[in-house]
Order: C-alpha cells, then structure tokens, then sequence
C-alpha cells in the first residue's frame, strides 16, 4: 500500500532577531514569491545539468584564433575572460531587485554550423590540465573597500614598479585586460536594465534605480547594501562564467555586507526587512545560476581578527532568509564558540524545525586550530569558508582543491580479501597482517593520487591561469604572481576518505570470525561476500544485530575507528602536492552512494551496490543507542587535522522540536558534539513518514529539501538509491 501524503513542517510566519523592536515577516512579497517559484520551476526541469550559453564557445574561438605564440599565455587567458565577460547574454524578469543573470538556453539549429566551427578551432588550444577551479572565495572586503577602479589602481601601481621582470609586467598586464572585461559586463547589465525601463513603463523606476546601481558599481566602490549586494552577484557570475570558477561562493555575508547594513540603517536608508528581502533576492538568484546536486555556502558567525564574536543583525537575518526562500542553495553554517551567544544558538535550534536542514554547526575553534596547524596565521584562520559543502579553505587568500579525490575505504579492504579468495595472495595469518595489507593498498593509492595531482598542479603553471581570481586572491597582487603559479597566500590540495564507518565494522568482522573464533577463514568469508550473502542471509543478521558497531558508544568498534583515521590523516600528510602536504578529509557530497554503487558486499553486512557511510558517523541505521551514544563514537578520535571536511549526520524525527524541553535537548546534543571537538553536524528534522510520501508523491514535494552528505537537495531530485538510503538513517528520538 502506498503511503498517504505526510504534512511537511509549517514554517514560521515571522521571526524575531534578538534586540529587534518589530519581528521579521517571513513571508515572501508577491514578486519575490514568483521570483522563488521561477527558482524552482528552473530547478525542476533542468536536474543535474545546466543548459549551455552558445554565445561563450563562440567568444572562447574568436578570442583563441587571436592567440600567437608570441603571445603570453596569461594575457591570452585574460583575454578570454573579457570576451566572454563582454559576450555573456543576460536574462532579466519583473520583479528583480539584483540583476545579471546570465541567459541559458539550447541552441538553435541555425546555430549549428558555427558552433561546430568554434569547437574545430578550439581543438587546436592546449586542454586545462585539470584540477579543481572552483569553490572560490573572493575578496569581497578589498573589492567593496575600493572597487573596480581601486584593484586597477593597485595593478598599474605594481606593474609600473615591476617593469624591469618581464614576467610580472604580464601578470599585471593580463590582471588589467580581465577586470576590465568585469567592467564591461557590468555596463552590460546597466544597459540592459535601462533598456527594459524603456519597454516596462509601469516599473520603470526600479530598472533605473538597478542601471544606476550597476553604472557605479561597475567601476566605483558600492556606497549601499543594495550596491554592495548587487556588486557581490556580480562578482560571482563573472568569475563563474568568465573565468570557470563554478560554485563561487557568497560566503561570510554577516562580514563582508555588515558595514553597509549599518551604515544603512543608521541613515534611514533601509529597514531590516528590506535587507532581509535583498538578501532572499540574493539566494534565489543563486539557484537560476546553477544546476541541483550540487552546493554553495554561506556562513555565519564565528570570531574576528582579535577573537571576538562577529554575531550581529545580518547573522539572524541571512540564518532567516534561508528559512523563507527554502531553495537548494545556499545552505547556511553557523560558526560555533564558546563565546557564541546563547540567544543565537536558541534561535538556530529554533530554526532547525523549519525542515530546511539548516543551519549546520561548525567548530570556529577546531577548525582554526587545525588551519593553524598548516601555517595559517590566526587572523585568517577564523575567516575560512565551506567551500561548498564542508571542505575548509581559508577566504580571499588561498587556492585550495578540495574532494580531489575521493577513496573508497572498504573496497581496499574488500581487494585484500578477494586476493585471497582467488589465490593470488595467501591468507594473512594474523589479524594485524591483514589489516598491514589493507593499510598497503591504501597507502599505494594515496600516494599514487599525490604524484598525479603535483604533475597537475606543476602544468597549471604553465597551461592554467586565473587572472582575475588573481586580482581578488591575497597575496597574487603584492607577489606579482598568478593564482595558478604560487600568487596566493595559502596552496594545498584536500581529499576525501569515504567509508570510515564500513571499513570500521567490517573489519571488526573479520577479526571477530575469521581470527578469533575462527568460525570462517578468510576465503570462505570472501566467496559469502562475493554471493552478496546468498544462502548465507542468518549469517548477514547475525553480523548486523550482534556483532557491535562503530556509533554506539562501544570501545571495540571506536578504538579501531580512532586507530584507521589517525593512520589514514597521517598518510595522507606524508605526501605532497604543489608546496604542501596532502590534506586529508572525511565528507562524501554524493559519492558514499555512487562509491557504493559499485562496490560488492563488505565484511559489514552491507549488500553490494549500497550506499557507504554518510560522513564520519556510523553507517545508516546501526546507531542503537541514541543520538549521544552516536557523537560520542564520532568524536573518539581529533577532528581538527580533516580540514577536507568532516561531518556527523543526524535524522530526527518530525515531532521533535514541538516543546521547549526538546528545543534545549537539541541544543544540548549538538554542544557536546562541538565541545568534544567535532568539526561539523548538520540535522535532518524529517520523518520516515514524510520521505515515504515524497517518494511516492513527489509532485506535493517539490521544495522538500533533505541533509544528504555535506549538502542539502531536494529529496524528489536524488536517485532512488540515495533516497532509500536517506530514509535508512536512524530517526532519533529526544
């Protein structure tokens, strides 16, 4: 019988910011409701894969035949960006008080031939080496302190005092040619927007107001939040579209906007509902430039340059905005510390059952600490961002790959075994050797990964480039140096080890019936695990229910736990790419169930093709003993060195919330997990009942957003694999 439809959490109507005389209305004015809608609707047909904009493989050619060989390649690079910047064409709708959206659409079949002669002459361009050129975080604060004409200012300074190194006067020179093509596609906008004053008469006042904003901000420091926050999207459909730097981020916004909100404020020149509303614009912009699946961030919170709390109005009000516009993005982290206010930490518990699965908690002080430990100094190492879902990068002043890549680790254990079972290996006769073999294989790939991205990382130097990431990077415009060849201040590569929990009980597993009571040898166990357990299914339960599991609070599973992530965080600093030991992680975004997908039956009692673990927690529905059993397990080794993102998942279930007594429960559970020292948590406050209708019905659940592995999406949206797996979480009770 198919379940009925489940009601979805009511959301709050208004909200009230602690030292707020008047309440914050939730609910979304008529044009920004139609505006959200739009979102969505984009969100609903496009899936997982953005349409093109035919005009920029046009421009990318017309540029490239330009190309000589005498030609610096930085220069080349720059020019790129500004024809593409000059060519991008812009969508615009009634309604918008942020523009500049780029317009996506299939070509049409006139458009065919040219096309294929753009792509002809492109074959001929060496190919980016690869690598990741995304999850970027620009330098909102220098940008808004002195705008467009401030950074050339600072170009044509340098490059006049370097115009002995050839090298530099390139640099400088490609840095000028790329933000001048942000300036041109600024104007763009501020024509466009004049363009349709003169078509819509009845509104014609705000697209006048929006081609003032842009005319100034495409050259001038913003003197408003509306143009600070107007500059703000700007930035990133130029560095996304110009320059490839997809999923650039919005990031610290209660920082880097805070400053114009208050002066703002102070004049009368805003109120906080109208910032609220902007901010709203702001996050369902973001989600017409992007397709699901994926994940951008904003953060909140946290402690200043001198170790201060930084908590103000735009905090309450950006936690707020994603409770209204309840898109897929952006999600919204708060920087725990001890010295958070308690009033917020009540207002985000508040929030959590709005059923949005945000805010997220993040660790200010363990994440600090372990970015100190990589040489960060302190002042930024409390102004880091997740890059997008929990991977660590310090703000405006790094150039940090992140997920690259990711390790399946029970399928090295899984190797080990099936070496056994067709004789190319003999048995290891003790358990210690077999773990010594598993810890071989693991070591191998690691180390095969680090030699291949430090030859990627050397090539981008030659065939890579980012100009303009370069004029918004720290310290790329001092040093003289690209983004690409050593300019920022920070550089090093994260990973992600998938898996802790599988490899964690599997291995107990084996120890248990193979070494101590011998029930098994390893190749009888491997050929069950290679039947996925076929006529063996007593055997299976008995591993699933009796045999302990990492996430209860129980030493055997935990120490072995603790042992594996302290060796795998070591190994994987032992290697190095570019200038930098390899930093380790333990987030999985999608790939538990895509690594999953094509890994056979482990040693656990998971079935072959099942999704891994979520994240560093236990592996789905084997948390018996509650939710603080659950962080106690996940907390038994340091989190601080994982700086490619760490996180413990948590379902519960839809009635919590309802009381103050439950709200205080919360708050008290997710504490402890921070004050343990763990990096990130984020919670799912959605039922079993919920999630059943929704696959069932998925047209009545179109906005119904879950916590997957790092990221937020719409329930309907993922594969029925991830979504079973959604559903197999523990659902906790308080």
């Amino acid at each position: 019988m198919q379940p009925t439809v489940a009601p979805v959490p009511v959301l709050p109507q208004t909200l009230t910011i602690p030292g707020a005389a008047e309440p914050l209305d939730l609910c979304l004015p008529a044009d920004l409701a139609a505006l959200r809608a739009a979102a969505l609707a984009f969100h609903t047909r496009i899936g997982t894969s953005m349409p093109p904009i035919p005009e920029l493989l046009l421009s990318d050619a017309a540029a490239w035949q330009l190309h000589t060989p005498a030609e610096h390649w930085l220069v080349w690079r720059a020019r790129m960006v500004a024809a593409r910047l000059t060519a991008l064409p812009l969508e615009l709708d009634p309604g918008e008080r942020i523009v500049g959206r780029p317009r996506f659409r299939q070509p049409t079949a006139a458009e065919g031939p040219a096309l294929e002669a753009a792509r002809a002459a492109l074959a001929s361009m060496p190919p980016f080496p690869g690598g990741d050129a995304g999850h970027l975080h620009p330098d909102f604060d220098k940008l808004f302190a002195v705008g467009l004409d401030g950074i050339r200012a600072e170009v044509a300074e340098r490059a006049s005092a370097a115009a002995a190194d050839p090298e530099k006067v390139a640099f400088y020179a490609a840095c000028r040619i790329a933000l001048d093509g942000m300036s041109a596609y600024i104007r763009n906008v501020a024509d466009a927007c004049s363009a349709q004053a003169g078509e819509v008469s009845g509104a014609a006042l705000g697209w006048l107001e929006l081609a003032t904003i842009c005319r100034h901000v495409s050259h001038a420091a913003p003197r408003t939040f509306h143009e600070a926050i107007q500059l703000l999207f700007l930035t990133i459909v130029a560095l996304w579209q110009g320059e490839g730097h997809y999923l650039t981020s919005p990031g610290r916004l209660d920082r880097t906007l805070r400053p114009f909100y208050e002066a703002d404020l102070a004049a009368g020149r805003i109120t906080r509902q109208e910032a609220f509303e902007l901010l709203c614009q702001l996050f369902i912009n973001v989600n017409r430039i992007m397709a699901t699946g994926l994940a951008l961030a904003v953060l909140v919170g946290g402690r200043d340059e001198h170790g201060r709390d930084v908590t103000n109005d735009l905090t309450y009000l950006c936690l707020a905005a994603r409770i209204a516009t309840g898109l897929g993005y952006p999600t919204v982290g708060l920087c725990w510390h001890r010295g958070t206010p308690s009033e917020l930490m009540d207002y985000a518990v508040a929030l959590l059952a709005a059923g949005r699965g945000d805010p997220a908690f993040f660790n200010d002080e363990e994440i600090s600490a372990g970015l100190m430990e990589h040489g960060v100094a302190f002042a930024d190492s409390v102004n880091y961002m997740n890059s997008t879902c929990v991977e660590i990068r310090p703000v405006a002043a790094s150039n940090v790959w992140v997920a690259t890549p990711y390790f399946n680790l029970p399928a090295a254990l899984n190797a080990v075994i099936d070496a056994v079972v067709s004789g190319a290996e003999p048995e290891p006769a003790t358990y210690d050797e077999l773990e010594a073999r598993v810890q071989a294989n693991l070591r191998d790939q690691i180390a095969r990964a680090a030699a291949e991205l430090d030859r990627i990382w050397q090539a981008r130097a030659v065939h890579g480039g980012f100009p303009l990431a370069s004029c918004f990077t720290y310290d790329c415009l001092a040093r003289g140096l690209d983004y690409d060849r050593g300019g920022a201040r920070y550089n090093w590569v994260e990973n992600s080890l998938v898996g802790l929990a599988n490899l964690t009980d599997s291995l107990l597993t084996v120890r248990r019936l193979v070494y101590e009571t011998r029930e098994l040898s390893l190749a009888e166990l491997g050929a069950i695990l290679q039947a996925d357990f076929a006529g063996h299914e007593p055997l299976r339960q008995r591993i699933l229910n009796r045999l302990p599991k990492y996430g209860n609070d129980n030493d055997a599973p935990d120490e072995i736990a603790q042992r594996w992530a302290e060796w795998l965080m070591a190994t994987t600093a032992s290697n190095t790419v570019g200038p930098h030991s390899y930093v380790p992680g333990f987030f999985c975004w999608i790939m538990h169930e895509r690594l999953g997908s094509q890994t056979g039956a482990t040693p656990d009692g998971r079935r072959a093709g099942w999704a891994l673990a979520d994240g560093a927690g236990a592996a789905q529905g084997r948390e018996r003993r509650g939710p603080t059993a659950s962080i106690l397990s996940t907390t038994c080794w340091p989190h601080r060195r994982a700086l490619g993102g760490l996180v413990h998942n948590a379902k519960f279930s839809a009635s919590l919330l309802k009381s103050e007594a439950d709200r205080i429960a919360l708050r008290r559970l997710i504490e402890t997990y921070l004050r343990r020292g763990g990096f990130e948590m984020q919670i799912n406050v959605v039922s079993r009942e919920t999630l059943l209708a929704a696959r069932a019905h998925p047209e009545q659940y179109q906005d119904l957003l879950v916590r997957v592995a790092g990221y937020s999406d719409y329930f309907v949206k993922l594969t029925p694999q991830m979504q079973e797996e959604v559903i197999a979480r523990t659902e906790h009770e308080l």
